[in-house]
């Protein structure tokens, strides 16, 4: 049975700007504005009630999986969460949002969590280059950082898939975290690690991550990843 949402906490979600709703402590929604029933595809944003990521529409059910292990995140540690999601959404128009995860708290109680997503899609260059760098980076730095979108940062080679898997790499995800990011298998990613270190000649995966940084692969957003559809958590 789902759980009945506060007629106050309703009205707030309908009236503040972006995509607002709730879920219960399985991810079943408990409530989606009608702003984001919209982005999904549904029409009337009650029939969200009842549902999961896994019923929308639209292309983002296929990360359904990635949402719910979100959802128990923050339940689990309390703590709430920031996400880049790119995904194809309604009509299957690509589109970029920022999306914060945060418990809901009921007599002291977490009894699921609180979401709300922001439209970055129109600076996407921008917004979106600030967020991925701010996936860790295996030599972090302060201040403003300038991207720059393609696959080519010097004179090495690489093709758009091997671009991808670096990009991620540099950032400090492990392999298998690549492998559900780019839907490929970890033996695939493995291939290109090896392919990667071969063309840096990197004796270790650490030497190919200093490698890649120093000939400027930090700054450089791979141009497939704008139409990669991911749930990255940036926090």
């Amino acid at each position: 049975m789902t759980r009945v949402v506060d007629p106050s906490l309703r009205m707030l979600f309908d009236q503040m700007p972006g995509l607002w709703g709730c879920k219960d402590e399985n991810s079943v929604f408990m409530y989606a504005n009608p702003a984001y029933a919209k982005a999904v595809g549904v029409k009337q944003h009650q029939d969200m009630i009842g549902s999961t990521d896994f019923d929308t529409p639209c292309d983002t059910a296929a990360c359904a999986g990635l949402f719910q292990a979100q959802d128990k995140e923050v339940m689990v540690s309390t703590k709430p969460l920031k996400i880049l999601d790119i995904h194809p959404f309604a009509g299957g128009e690509w589109c970029a949002y920022l999306f914060t995860k945060t418990p809901l708290i009921q007599q002291g109680e977490i009894i699921g969590t609180i979401f709300h997503g922001m439209d970055i899609t129109s600076a996407r260059t921008l917004e979106l280059g600030s967020l991925l760098g701010r996936i860790r980076a295996g030599a972090g730095r302060e201040g403003q950082v300038s991207y720059l979108v393609g696959d080519q940062a010097g004179s090495v080679d690489l093709s758009p898939r091997e671009a991808e898997v670096l990009f991620f790499l540099i950032r400090g995800k492990r392999v298998k975290d690549i492998a559900v990011l780019l839907d490929l298998s970890p033996r695939t990613i493995e291939q290109h690690v090896a392919t990667l270190r071969h063309k840096f000649s990197a004796t270790s995966q650490y030497e190919l991550i200093d490698q890649a940084i120093n000939s400027g692969y930090l700054d450089y957003i791979p141009e497939r990843l704008f139409k990669q559809q991911m749930s990255v958590i940036v926090r």
